[in-house]
């Protein structure tokens, strides 16, 4: 039997394979690659479009692996090249390189917690995502906010409102990764408000007769006039009952709103202000939200207590005195 030779070529190329092999499996168990060079936590950012090489580079720049080759070479073992997610991470002492991969493969990025309360404008709302950010202006959120298409059919257009996405920014607590530009925030904050607005509060608008914007403009002016929870659906119940017979909605929430500084008090000369959003000058709801509205708001909006009430005085500890007639009215008003 006449035996087959291998090709000089292929014995040598299994002989490179045997060597490399044998080689990384060295390197990969020396502790000196195996551990992080670290002596205390080290923040680093991956950015988007970076390659594997350039990641290995930057985390090698930084102390956070021994070697950039070996961490190329482990990530290409494991099959992870596409894998690595960018964002801004927290290296410790502790972690190995084994996990430093693995950190980057889950994504798991450092976050950060933030409240939006409700009542608030956009303007308010693009201060505090600022200052806990600190890594844009308010200035630069709102005119993300103002010049991007974000695609919802209820969003008002641009020239009829203040500020577009007024009223659907969700007052929430949010987590966001650390690094964070508006516009990622903005989407999260819309997909919560839309998560929202479900099929039910849709049928129910049907009901009513209202577009969604309009509700959800109810829904701001019930949420800076209410300081009671139970209040809402009563207060509610009075602007739908104005709304019904043509009767302008006098609230003191909307000259607040449109006075270019906010007056606790108002004064009968500030009634007269002359805008779109004063409710005692213009008939019907305002332009667009004047703020934006928690769920309690937004609920009581669709679904107004059924009452005669076309009046309401707030008490001195923050509660509201309602009735049918003008008559009633001036009564708790000399009280």
């Amino acid at each position: 039997m006449t035996k087959t030779k291998t090709p000089i070529g292929a014995k040598l190329s299994a002989v490179l394979v045997l060597f490399l092999a044998m080689g990384m499996f060295v390197v990969f168990f020396t502790a000196d690659y195996i551990c992080t060079p670290l002596e205390k936590e080290k923040r680093v950012m991956i950015h988007p479009g970076a390659s594997t090489r350039r990641i290995a580079e930057e985390l090698e720049e930084n102390n956070v692996v021994a070697s950039s080759l070996v961490f190329r070479v482990i990530v290409r073992l494991q099959g992870l090249e596409n894998s690595l997610r960018t964002g801004f991470y927290s290296f410790s002492p502790e972690e190995d390189i084994f996990s430093v991969i693995e950190k980057i493969n889950r994504g798991d990025v450092l976050k950060y917690r933030v409240t939006v309360p409700e009542g608030l404008t956009m303007e308010q709302t693009a201060q505090i995502l600022a200052e806990k950010s600190g890594d844009f202006s308010a200035e630069e959120f709102l005119e993300v906010a103002e010049q991007n298409e974000f695609m919802y059919e209820y969003l008002p257009e641009h020239d009829d409102v203040d500020y577009r996405l007024q009223g659907y920014l969700f007052p929430a607590t949010y987590e966001f990764p650390v690094g964070s530009q508006p516009r990622v925030i903005i989407r999260q904050m819309l997909v919560r408000f839309d998560q929202e607005i479900t099929p039910e509060l849709l049928e129910r608008a049907e009901e009513l007769g209202y577009e969604i914007h309009q509700l959800i403009t109810i829904a701001s002016l019930i949420e800076r006039e209410a300081k009671i929870d139970e209040e809402r659906s009563l207060i509610s119940s009075v602007i739908h009952n104005r709304l019904d017979i043509d009767m302008r909605l006098q609230i003191d929430a909307t000259v607040q709103y449109a006075l270019p500084e906010w007056k606790a008090r108002l004064l009968f000369v500030d009634l007269e202000y002359d805008s779109p959003y004063n409710t005692y000058l213009y008939p019907g709801l305002p332009p667009g939200p004047i703020c934006n509205s928690g769920r309690a708001s937004i609920r009581a909006a669709f679904y107004p207590e059924e009452t005669e009430y076309l009046f309401y005085i707030a008490n001195p500890d923050g509660s509201h005195s309602f009735s049918r007639t003008f008559e009633e009215h001036r009564l708790f008003r000399i009280r």
